[in-house]
């Protein structure tokens, strides 16, 4: 068996779940007035499997994963990595491994040093570091470069070190705090992908930290959407995108048109919502607060649209923005405004603001949620 491929089978047996319960962190502000910044936290992740927490800045998504690294203390609350309590035990105690937004390598010492070196400090043997080291670089395919100083890598190069560093040590529990951020873009949609790869190949448990929703919605097997210290989702990516509960959620993943309706009635399993002069049928979610003759808001993504010379809905153009395999229009339905794109752009041709334009809505991709007080 290859070396790399024994790593594989190591870390796949070594996975832990995780469970945080009812976690709670508060400081003090300068005025002395207690301020949450995670409030009643409760989460369980299972073995081998990737989870996101995703929102704003101060959200509390880095201090939840610096509570479950073991720097930040809770207020109150639980952390259990498998049936073992961490709650209060030191970060070098909690085998994890963790990868930095600015990948925390040292400068003076080579590659093969930086990966070797949560071995070291572990006092592992040395014919055995150099086994692990070893695999771990060819894992990463970094085997040519582990001669030189991180200084004379890429960034993408720089962040997979980091990555083999973290893993070496075969953790229980992997956390990435931003990893991609200060890659550009194409590269840091590159290393998206590998890194996802790699988490799968090896079934580590992960929790994975960004702002960024495209990589949420790319690697994840679980999305937890925060804001203000609270969870407000959890689920799939594409519950998450396609199911919000409320306002928060469906605009801050992606683009979403909110559009006012009435529901008239019930038919079997869908609501008979009354928009903009048009009656469509959206399917009953018994998880969402609603009822005949409440006010909603519709929850249309901009794909929901299509151009269609049959479709139901006239709406008028103001603004139209090529985007290369799509264009974004803006438009004037009724009195609301809406955005939808057209990813059939070289068979429709361009359509100028100004112009009324028909278009057909996919309703049953469409959610009503209780519509803003």
């Amino acid at each position: 068996m290859a070396l790399a491929e024994r790593m594989e089978e190591t870390l796949s047996t070594n996975s832990s779940s995780v469970s945080m319960r009812d976690l709670v962190k508060t400081y003090l502000s300068a005025a002395g007035e207690e301020n949450y910044a995670v409030k009643h936290f409760s989460l369980d992740i299972q073995p081998g499997k990737l989870v996101t927490l995703l929102g704003p800045s101060g959200c509390g998504k880095t201090t939840t994963l610096r509570m479950l690294a073991g720097f930040d203390i809770p207020t109150s609350g639980q952390i259990r990595f498998g049936q073992s309590d961490v709650t209060f035990t030191p970060p070098n105690k909690r085998d994890i491994g963790m990868v930095f937004q600015s990948y925390a390598l040292f400068p003076h010492l080579t590659i093969y040093e930086n990966v070797a070196y949560g071995l070291q400090i572990k006092k592992v043997p040395k014919e055995e570091l150099k086994t692990r080291v070893n695999r771990v670089l060819a894992l990463m395919h970094l085997e040519e470069f582990k001669d030189r100083l991180p200084s004379q890598l890429s960034g993408g190069q720089q962040q997979r070190v980091a990555l083999a560093r973290a893993v070496v040590t075969e953790p229980k529990v992997l956390l990435f705090d931003e990893p991609l951020s200060n890659l550009d873009a194409k590269l840091r949609e590159y290393m998206r992908d590998e890194l996802r790869k790699l988490q799968q190949r090896l079934g580590i448990t992960s929790l994975y930290v960004t702002h960024d929703q495209a990589e949420a919605m790319a690697i994840s097997d679980q999305v937890v959407i925060m804001t203000k210290g609270v969870i407000q989702q959890v689920g799939s990516p594409h519950e998450i995108y396609t199911k919000p509960v409320n306002h928060f959620v469906a605009d801050f993943m992606g683009k979403a048109n909110f559009l006012t309706g009435k529901i008239e009635g019930r038919e079997k399993d869908a609501w008979i919502v009354s928009l903009e002069n048009n009656r469509i049928l959206v399917k009953v979610d018994r998880n969402i607060p609603v009822q005949v003759a409440d006010t909603v808001d519709c929850v249309v993504r901009p794909e929901f649209f299509t151009l269609d010379e049959e479709g139901e809905f006239t709406a008028r153009l103001t603004r139209a923005t090529y985007l290369g395999t799509y264009v974004e229009y803006e438009a004037v339905l009724g009195n609301q405004d809406v955005t939808f794109v057209d990813y059939a752009h070289h068979q429709h041709g361009w359509r100028e603001a100004g112009t009324d334009v028909k278009l057909r809505l996919n309703q049953e991709a469409v959610r009503i949620i209780p519509a803003r007080s």
